[in-house]
């Protein structure tokens, strides 16, 4: 961009006034709203940031209710496996899915309220809507491998629970 696009730049700026108002004053305002940009959240310059950061915080969104909804099911189906045996609790495998469901949850939280503050700051925010996301497959990995761990120690699966199952065979 150059100057010659500058409000208060061109040469009809620069004629004096007949109502005895300074010309300089305007185009100081217009010069400072030009160089502050735009008021909106969404400058034409930044489209491109804005829309990955909006498709990242989604994606986190995605990932958070499928976390969710598998870790119901995951949940349930291991609890009826279990039985009413002694060695076999469900608290490992109510964790492991909270954590995986909750940290992802949480972690979008923070990453759509730092996205926002970056926004209102005119500050890109891809890269934060990119950690955000790399932070809840993190958070949904680590509750996956509580909840495998804790259905291996338990032995749920191994005898025709929730993790096997048989191809008829001949």
């Amino acid at each position: 961009m150059t100057w010659s696009n500058v409000p208060g730049s061109g040469p009809e700026h620069h004629r004096p006034q007949q109502d005895g108002w300074s010309s300089q004053r305007a185009t100081d305002a217009e010069r400072a709203a030009w160089e502050q940009g735009a008021t909106s959240l969404f400058p034409p310059g930044k489209i491109a940031d804005r829309v990955s950061t909006v498709l990242l915080l989604v994606a986190g969104a995605v990932l958070t209710a499928v976390a969710a909804v598998a870790g119901i099911v995951a949940v349930a189906s291991a609890a009826t496996s279990c039985g009413t045996s002694a060695s076999c609790s469900t608290g490992g495998l109510v964790g492991g899915a909270v954590l995986a469901a909750g940290g992802a949850f949480v972690v979008g939280v923070v990453t759509l309220v730092f996205a926002v503050r970056a926004w209102i700051r005119r500050r890109t925010s891809w890269w934060i809507a990119g950690i955000g996301f790399v932070l809840a497959v993190v958070a949904v990995t680590w509750g996956t491998v509580l909840f495998v761990g804790t259905l291996d120690q338990q032995g749920v699966g191994r005898d025709g629970g929730v993790a096997s199952a048989q191809l008829p065979t001949g």
